[in-house]
């Protein structure tokens, strides 16, 4: 009995009817472009949260920084005018607020002789006794204020004069002071004219934040009860 070989298929003949087709297929030309348009669409998200966020921390840290230097500029005012001295006695001690204005913003000056002066020689030839002054001066070329500090330890009758000035801080949209006279706030004080010092003085500091929004910073510090 014989068998017959079944027939052997080659690489190159044809497959059968019915069978299926193994080919590997390519993307189109329409599946690329909506594959560019959807990562175009995530990372537009994504840059957008991220320049969100950083304009976000921005804002935040310029609005830290301004506090800081407000923090530090009425510490450094309450330690001083904490530390007034006027004496009737002695005329060229006392003190002189002027009220003032700038672009309907306040500008005011004060001056006053002050018990705080930091003697850096030892056994030098200074007292505690000094003259301090706080005024703003505005840069029309860069367009913003300086507040500015001056210090002289040569008292003399003239409290608006002399001694060292040097800027305490920058980018302040106004400065006001009150004072107290025990009744009522009032916007001016010479203490040669009402013989004495108030009770109080308010400071109030005008800055901007980021987003040019102005913010007000503001301490009331009492004078002590000293001279006479």
């Amino acid at each position: 009995m014989h068998s017959n070989p079944l027939p052997q298929k080659g690489l190159s003949d044809p497959p059968a009817s019915g069978s299926l087709l193994s080919t590997t297929a390519g993307f189109t030309l329409l599946e690329i472009v909506v594959s560019v348009g959807i990562l175009v669409v995530i990372l537009t998200i994504i840059y957008s949260t991220f320049n969100s966020s950083m304009k976000a921390f921005t804002a935040i840290e310029a609005l830290g920084d301004a506090y800081g230097q407000a923090r530090l500029v009425l510490n450094r005012m309450s330690e001083e005018i904490g530390s007034i001295y006027w004496s009737g006695a002695n005329r060229n001690t006392g003190l002189l607020g002027e009220d003032k204005d700038e672009d309907d913003l306040p500008f005011d000056s004060l001056h006053f002789t002050s018990l705080s002066h930091v003697r850096w020689v030892r056994d030098s030839r200074e007292s505690e006794l000094c003259e301090i002054g706080y005024y703003l001066e505005t840069d029309r070329e860069m367009e913003k204020a300086f507040l500015f500090r001056r210090e002289d330890w040569n008292v003399d009758e003239t409290l608006e004069e002399g001694g060292i000035t040097l800027e305490l801080a920058e980018g302040i949209d106004g400065l006001n002071f009150r004072y107290y006279d025990g009744e009522e706030w009032v916007d001016d004080w010479d203490s040669k004219a009402k013989g004495g010092l108030p009770k109080a003085i308010e400071v109030v500091l005008l800055m901007r934040d980021a987003r040019l929004k102005r913010i007000a910073f503001s301490t009331i510090i009492l004078t002590p009860i000293v001279g006479g």
